[in-house]
């Protein structure tokens, strides 16, 4: 009787392994089924759906643009002087933007055309620069000269053809030991550009002090250096808080051109202090 109940439990015993063994396959299984369904998706299914949302939204039109560019004989290597001469002034008529990053475009007034071009193909910018301001010093103080040079018609044909911005370049003439080191100058100059682009109601500016400072040496004074990031960095301030006139729902830009390092340590020295000044 008790070999029975000893054979009965080993058989018991035995049925409830297999089945816990059964149990853990069918784990394992699924375990496995999970991870391939994983693999399949991360690495299958999300990059064949990422080529396929770019060939419909980007592909096309690349490739139609460098098949009109190359159908035309624009882009090719056995080119001479004469042909550039011949081709230099013209332009597609195609005005249709391919890309989403920003484009800056200057326009000066020693080359008239630029303005008709900047009609023509204001849907391909999304910055528009004239070149027309310059603050200088005058006496003890600073003077912002250049609105003799300002167009409103031209701006607002610009405005009414598309909805590039419009950033008058200025440029800072005025002796930067004087500005710099006085605060009431820098504050006085900060007034002054934000006010114009107020009253004639631009969307802010592009500044270019650099290479006029370090013609001065200010990039290689350590002082005069942090004085005028720091009234770059004011002047952006000021510009970022103020509403922009057409638009109370946008605030000024504020652009700022820096021009290619003339030492690798100035570039090393400076790098750090312009991105904690950005």
């Amino acid at each position: 009787m008790a070999r029975r109940r000893r054979s009965s439990a080993a058989e018991s015993l035995k049925r409830r392994n297999d089945g816990y063994e059964s149990l853990c396959q069918v784990v394992q299984q699924d375990s496995d089924r999970r991870l391939i369904t994983i693999f399949v998706i991360f690495f299958i299914v999300i990059p064949a759906v990422s080529i396929a949302v770019y060939k419909v939204k980007f592909a096309d039109r690349v490739i139609q643009t460098e098949s009109s560019i190359r159908q035309k004989g624009i882009v090719k290597t056995d080119i001479n002087f004469q042909e550039i001469l011949t081709e230099h002034s013209k332009a597609s008529e195609n005005s249709t933007r391919h890309y989403d990053y920003p484009v800056l475009a200057y326009i000066t007034p020693w080359n008239s055309k630029g303005y008709d071009m900047a009609k023509i193909f204001n849907s391909k910018f999304t910055h528009l620069s004239p070149v027309w301001y310059d603050l200088k010093s005058q006496g003890s103080g600073l003077v912002l000269e250049g609105r003799h040079n300002a167009d409103k018609g031209w701006i607002q044909e610009l405005r009414s053809r598309g909805n590039a911005l419009i950033l008058p370049r200025v440029v800072l003439e005025a002796i930067p030991g004087e500005m710099l080191n006085k605060k009431k100058l820098r504050e006085k100059a900060i007034s002054l550009i934000v006010t114009e682009c107020k009253e004639m109601e631009y969307n802010g500016i592009v500044l270019e002090s650099w290479s006029r400072w370090a013609a001065y040496g200010v990039l290689h004074d350590p002082d005069l250096r942090k004085m005028a990031l720091k009234f770059v960095k004011q002047l952006g301030d000021a510009l970022h808080s103020t509403s922009s006139p057409r638009n109370n729902q946008q605030h000024m830009q504020f652009m700022y051109v820096v021009g290619p390092p003339r030492s690798e340590k100035l570039q090393i020295t400076l790098a750090p202090m312009l991105l904690s000044s950005g």
